[in-house]
């Protein structure tokens, strides 16, 4: 804090006279409002309305002391217990709500001997972030009337004001919200020479974790779950920055960490904030879920980013939430930077056209919120995909054959548990899920999602080995040591050859320049499209395996017994190179 500046902006007569000054030496030497808006945020006006109440009630009780000053007259003190009482507070009209932080600010610039006062407005956004998704036209103009009163009460033209600074998630242009302050500056985390004062450094948290005595090992792995985002370092030059980025730590999730003393367990701390809950209902939109399956696996997106909310950005954010209309573009856009400025993304490279989760935290919150979205569209019970799940991670950590073949039979018989438990139909306009790919892709990927230690990737493009062609390789799912490549069917029995399972799994290993472990395994797994019932619909399963024991070939026929399916090791010739 001692080596703190702070960017003094006197705006006497609207003359910007911009200097540094030591933080500490301003301490005390101003009067200071501070009040949050956090706790305002309701679902419908009236309750916001009231919320705001109590929140100025407890703003004037700071400065109870008023009451008593000799430099205000009896009708003043009068008008400041309306505002401190607890009673009398609730009967506070509108005009009174929106003049409240004026009036308090002119009554401590008395009691002060004409000293010009700080007016600090934390969550300014808050109330509004919600009010423009989910509100009603009526309920969000009174909202947003409500704070534009107090907000040009407080900042706009007030004699008494020295500075004001509001803090929030979002700037929110032509809102009407902000409209006419005069002289009003803003400051993020992509503005590189204010982004230094954002999160913290890796030197800051070396300290804190140093005085916890937070061992060494466990303090890398708390990097991998709570730093990783990306800031341009200031070179000084207040017109160009540096290319070079720096990393920083999330305050909050580290305090929290630090706080609860349990250096060995890791958790994100972002389950109370509620801010992305309506990603859930977005998932089902598949440029959606295809973004997010991307940022999962570690890959980083692209989009035009919006840095400044307005009105209507909320309100194509709001049909998006509540319609059925495929998104645009420019609402993939206006989603995906709501995702940035509320800390769920971060740049990735200086040219800040590329954008990713920036650690374990983020990507815990979002696989959350993509695995809750399969279970709701698929109605399984969650303790069968976790039954899937704990053999796939038994086949992820088991190194010989003998092993992997039961595993990879306990594998099959899950599955197939599971897609019996789907009701799939080949007609889009009957009930059920409509029986393709893509679905049983989903539910691979859900179950491969839950995997401890495992980074997945879906739907990867890439040159095929042995070929310039290009491919997308359905699913890898990859560990330190074991890298698995898996390529879905979904084939009615009138299209299936003699050779269909070889030709799924020569197609799984053709995209072995994606893995780069010691052991691999290529699965080609086959679930049958046709009119039966899911309990009757057959599956199928062929994996070959490189191993540090050798080369196999094994799989599982409809009927449930082994089968390689006329495939020798033979046909890994060519391959074997590429993929060991």
């Amino acid at each position: 804090i001692s080596q703190s500046k702070i960017l003094v902006q006197n705006s006497e007569d609207d003359v910007f006279c911009r200097h540094e000054v030591d933080a500490l030496k301003l301490q005390g030497t101003y009067p200071v409002i501070y009040i949050d808006f956090k706790n305002c945020v309701s679902d419908r006006f009236d309750t916001v309305r009231e919320g705001v109440k109590r929140v100025l009630n407890s703003c004037f009780k700071q400065h109870r002391y008023l009451e008593k000053s000799d430099n205000l007259d009896e009708e003043e003190k009068e008008k400041i217990k309306r505002y401190v009482g607890a009673i009398s507070s609730e009967g506070l009209n509108d005009d009174q709500i929106k003049s409240g932080l004026k009036f308090l600010s002119e009554m401590l610039y008395q009691h002060y001997d004409k000293k010009k006062v700080w007016i600090l407005i934390d969550e300014y956004d808050a109330v509004a972030n919600v009010a423009y998704r989910k509100f009603n036209a009526d309920d969000l103009d009174k909202t947003i009337e409500l704070f534009t009163g107090i907000y040009q009460n407080a900042l706009k033209g007030n004699p008494c004001l020295e500075k004001g600074v509001l803090t929030g998630v979002q700037y929110i242009a032509r809102s009407g919200m902000l409209s006419g302050l005069n002289n009003l500056g803003k400051f993020n985390f992509t503005d590189a020479k204010y982004a230094q004062y954002y999160g913290l450094d890796q030197g800051e948290v070396d300290l804190f974790f140093g005085h916890f005595q937070v061992p060494k090992p466990l303090g890398d792995k708390a990097k991998s779950w709570y730093n990783g985002y990306q800031v341009q370092k200031y070179n000084g030059n207040s017109v160009t920055s540096s290319q070079e980025l720096v990393s920083k730590y999330n305050i909050w999730s580290i305090v929290s960490y630090l706080k609860r003393g349990e250096f060995s367990h890791f958790k994100s701390h972002w389950e109370e904030s509620g801010n992305i809950d309506f990603l859930g209902e977005l998932l089902s939109k598949p440029k959606v879920r295809e973004k997010v399956e991307e940022l999962i696996d570690g890959r980083c997106i692209s989009f035009d980013r919006k840095d400044d909310f307005s009105a209507n950005d909320f309100k194509q954010l709001r049909n998006m939430i509540g319609g059925n209309k495929e998104i645009t573009s420019d609402g993939l856009a206006v989603l995906l930077s709501y995702l940035l400025i509320g800390g769920y993304l971060t740049i990735d490279g200086p040219t800040q056209n590329a954008y990713r989760l920036p650690n374990m935290e983020i990507m815990y919150e979002m696989g959350k919120r993509l695995i809750n979205y399969y279970q709701h569209i698929y109605a399984i019970d969650p303790a069968k995909i976790q039954s899937a799940t704990n053999v796939l991670q038994d086949i992820m950590s088991t190194p010989h054959r003998e092993r992997m073949q039961e595993h990879f039979k306990n594998f099959y018989d899950r599955v197939k548990e599971i897609i019996c438990t789907v009701r799939m139909v080949d007609d889009k306009n009957a009930e059920g899920v409509f029986a393709n790919e893509d679905i049983v892709h989903s539910l691979l990927n859900y179950i491969a999602l839950q995997t401890q230690h495992t980074t997945l990737g879906s739907e990867l493009y890439t040159t095929k080995l042995h070929s310039k062609q290009k491919g997308r390789a359905d699913i890898k799912i990859t560990n330190k040591d074991v890298g698995v490549i898996m390529e879905i069917k979904c084939l009615p029995v009138s299209h299936r050859s003699d050779n269909h399972m070889k030709e799924a799994l020569e197609q799984a290993m053709s995209y072995g320049n994606l893995l780069d472990t010691n052991k691999n395994l290529f699965i080609a797994i086959n679930v049958e499209r046709g009119t039966r019932t899911s309990e009757e619909r057959s599956i199928e399963f062929l994996c070959a395996s490189f191993m540090s024991d050798g080369q196999h070939v094994f799989g599982i026929n409809a009927s449930g017994d082994y089968d390689t399916f006329g495939v020798n090791n033979s046909i890994m010739k060519g391959f074997t190179e590429h993929v060991k």
